[in-house]
């Protein structure tokens, strides 16, 4: 699958999570108490001889405030909330639960979780582009994407026999979505075949590359090869590609720079790392790709 930048990317909002709000993380083997508390804030409540500072109280009506803005409590019934939840986990502590695998899995992964998000607001979060910039990357994107969108069927099956037999019911004047449904391997076939509007850089070279020579209302009167199997497809419509307008995706853009300069530091990160992967041999599924002659990038819903 050829990497490409395409409209789709402009519309896109890539969900970051860099200024998510942070959630209360426990210590999985000891108790409730924070290791690293406020220096010098006030203990507000105690739990079994563990304390609730100012801090954690702090803490607490921020997160809850993210999470539940519309419901307000009093600062009582706030610390009454906040003492319920330690009781709760040093409940669940003392029954060994967070010693299970499963669950120690899942806190060890929320706290990585917490710690990504921090160092990533810290380095990237408060990073803005110009204008210049973000228009350069625009720019950029509207020209590497396809200037004209196709509307297709097609019709997939196993053999090129079978291919050429549709063609030659097709020379003989027979319906195309008729013979969709009723012999196309495609999930698309139930809908006649029916695959939508796409741009070429969203299908396999060559059934991209038959769709481009086609003329409104022609189909391929050769069988068309993929590693899905043999396509015959009937062009539909054409139509050109209007991109957005740069003031309608700025922010997205924002966005999606900001996305770039984190994979460039993750790369840099993997630069300087020892990493070794013991994973298993295993065989390459299916699930990635579809059956229709799209790339992944396609919804399987469009077939």
């Amino acid at each position: 699958m050829n990497k490409r930048m395409t409209y789709a990317s402009l519309a896109l909002v890539l969900s970051l999570g860099l200024l998510g709000g942070c959630q209360t993380k426990t210590d999985s083997s000891k108790s409730s108490t924070p290791s690293t508390p406020a220096a010098n804030s006030p203990t507000v409540a105690t739990v079994n001889g563990k304390a609730i500072t100012q801090a954690d109280l702090n803490a607490y009506r921020t997160v809850r405030a993210a999470q539940l803005p519309n419901v307000k409590l009093s600062e009582k019934a706030l610390l009454q909330e906040l003492v319920d939840m330690r009781l709760l986990e040093q409940a669940a502590i003392a029954a060994g639960i967070n010693k299970q695998p499963s669950i120690h899995a899942k806190i060890e992964q929320q706290r990585a979780n917490t710690l990504i998000e921090a160092l990533l607001q810290q380095k990237f979060g408060a990073k803005k582009y110009s204008d210049a910039e973000l228009k350069q990357e625009y720019d950029q994107l509207t020209a590497q994407s396809g200037q004209e969108e196709y509307k297709a069927a097609h019709i997939l099956v196993k053999t090129k026999a079978e291919a050429e037999k549709i063609i030659a019911d097709l020379n003989k004047g027979a319906n195309f979505a008729t013979l969709a449904k009723k012999y196309s391997t495609a999930p698309s076939a139930s809908k006649g075949g029916e695959l939508g509007w796409f741009t070429a850089q969203t299908m396999v070279p060559p059934f991209a590359a038959a769709v481009e020579k086609l003329k409104k209302g022609e189909y391929t009167k050769t069988p068309v090869h993929t590693r899905f199997g043999w396509h015959v497809i009937l062009l539909q419509n054409t139509r050109k590609v209007t991109p957005p307008p740069f003031a309608q995706v700025k922010s997205r853009i924002q966005t999606l720079l900001t996305q770039q300069a984190i994979e460039k530091y993750v790369q840099s990160l993997q630069s300087k790392a020892k990493i070794t992967i013991d994973l298993p041999k295993t065989a390459p599924t299916a699930s990635a790709t579809s059956t229709s002659g799209h790339t992944s990038a396609v919804t399987p819903s469009h077939n």
